[in-house]
Formats: C-alpha cells, sequence, structure tokens
C-alpha cells in the first residue's frame, strides 16, 4: 500500500503518505484504549456478578462457557 501513499508527485514532502500513515497510528491507539477499556468494563461486571451469585456451576459448566463464564477475566 505505500507504493499507493507515498506517490512520485508528492515529493518530497509526500504530505498524503505521511498524513495516512499518522492517521492509522492514531487510529490503532484509539482502538487500543477502547479495547482495554472494554475489557476493564467487562471485567468489572463479571466481578460483581461472581459475588452476588451463588457457586451453583460446576467446573465442568464454567469451562464449557469458556470466556462467557464468570470466572473468566481478559488480560490486557
Amino acid at each position: 500500500m505505500a507504493s499507493n501513499f507515498y506517490r512520485q508527485n508528492d515529493a518530497p514532502r509526500y504530505i498524503l503518505g505521511h498524513g495516512l500513515e499518522l492517521g492509522f497510528i492514531g487510529g490503532g491507539i484509539i482502538a487500543a484504549f477502547i479495547l482495554v477499556a472494554s475489557y476493564a468494563s467487562i471485567n468489572k461486571q463479571r466481578e460483581k456478578l461472581w459475588r452476588g451469585a451463588s457457586n451453583s456451576h460446576t467446573a465442568e459448566e464454567l469451562s464449557a462457557l469458556g470466556d462467557r463464564a464468570v470466572t473468566f477475566r481478559y488480560m490486557y
């Protein structure tokens, strides 16, 4: 894709190429912050559910739920 972003007629400053690359970097940073915030929120919700719930689930049932289990925590 860089060959399309850094065109010869934009030389020597390559404003289009640099602008697009900075935009992609900024978008990635924003997406990472949103992901961390959502993981933290989900972990807090699961902690509340785990404290309030009775231990009626067996280890096999929790294992079958995978990442939807109340005991599963996202790491970030």
